[in-house]
C-alpha cells in the first residue's frame, strides 16, 4: 500500500479510536471528562508528528461532537484538541523512549490544555467564573495527569508506533 494511503487509513482508524474512547468510553460531565481518547492522538503524534495529529486530533473532536453531542458545537474545544496534537507531537515524535518526553507531554497537555484551555472554554459556554471552575475541575488534573504520563510512557515503550511503521512496507 501507498505510503500516503497508509498514512490515511491509519489516522482514520485513529480517529474513530479518538471519538470511541473520548465519547464512548469516558467519563463525561458537563465539568470534566476523564477517558483514554489522547492515547489515540498520542499514537498519531509518534507515527506521523505534530500536525499530523493536531488534524487527527480536530478531526476527531469535530466528528465526536457531530455523532454524540452533548450540547451546542463549540470550535474552541476543536482548536484545544487539535493543540494537544501539536504538543504530543512534539514531545513524542522521534523522541527517544525516555521518561522525560512522554512526562513533559502529560505535563503540557493536561495542564495548558485541558485544565487552562478547555476550563477558559467552558466558561466561554456556561458564563461561569473561571476560578471556580478550575476548582471543580482540579479533580479532572489529578487524575488525568498520572493516566496521560503511564499511558504515553507505555505507548513510547512499547514500539507499537515502531510496529505498526513496519507494517507500512509490507
Amino acid at each position: 500500500m501507498e505510503n500516503g494511503t497508509k498514512r490515511l487509513a491509519v489516522s482514520a482508524l485513529l480517529v474513530a479510536a479518538d471519538v470511541v474512547l473520548t465519547r464512548l468510553l469516558a467519563i463525561n460531565t458537563p465539568v470534566m471528562k476523564i477517558g483514554l481518547g489522547f492515547a489515540a492522538v498520542a499514537l498519531c503524534a509518534l507515527l506521523y508528528g505534530p500536525w499530523w495529529a493536531a488534524v487527527t486530533a480536530a478531526l476527531g473532536d469535530l466528528l465526536g461532537a457531530l455523532l454524540f453531542p452533548t450540547g451546542a458545537y463549540f470550535p474552541g474545544f476543536t482548536v484545544t484538541a487539535a493543540l494537544t496534537g501539536v504538543i504530543f507531537g512534539l514531545c513524542l515524535y522521534q523522541k527517544p523512549a525516555r521518561w522525560v518526553y512522554p512526562a513533559l507531554a502529560a505535563l503540557l497537555n493536561t495542564v495548558l490544555v485541558s485544565y487552562l484551555a478547555n476550563t477558559a472554554m467552558i466558561c466561554v459556554i456556561t458564563g461561569n467564573s473561571y476560578s471556580a471552575m478550575l476548582a471543580a475541575r482540579a479533580v479532572q488534573l489529578a487524575v488525568m495527569l498520572p493516566v496521560q504520563f503511564l499511558v504515553l510512557g507505555w505507548l513510547c515503550r512499547s514500539g507499537l508506533a515502531g510496529k505498526l511503521m513496519g507494517q507500512a512496507a509490507k
